[in-house]
């Protein structure tokens, strides 16, 4: 079982919930942590910019994470959304059969 982690940034809460729920509903992530009021300084059109914005932490298979992505940025709002993967290199046994189970795709066997 290979897991990994994505970590997107969005304009608001909704933005995140609708992302989400479509994420779930296509079992392409098991599950989605929305945090709110996270503060972002970044580089835009030759200046700093600050926003304020929500971070979502969605726990999805690795092989996965192509497919999630492209189905994020196909959703999101910015014209360069942030999502970027990280390979989670330990999870609980159990946690992982979870994740593995939630984002089972049609024609998975489970070993």
């Amino acid at each position: 079982m290979s897991l990994a982690t994505l970590y997107v940034t969005t304009p608001t809460k909704a933005d995140a919930e609708r992302i989400a729920r479509a994420l779930l509903e296509k079992r392409l992530v098991a599950c989605a942590n929305i945090l709110e009021g996270c503060t972002s300084l970044y580089w835009w059109d030759g200046q700093v910019q600050s926003d304020q914005e929500c971070v979502m932490i969605c726990k999805t298979q690795m092989r996965l994470v192509t497919q999630a992505a492209a189905f994020i940025e196909e959703l999101h709002p910015y014209d360069v959304p942030c999502v970027t993967a990280m390979p989670i290199l330990k999870a609980g046994r159990k946690y992982a059969e979870w994740v593995t189970a939630e984002t089972a795709q049609p024609g998975d066997t489970m070993v």
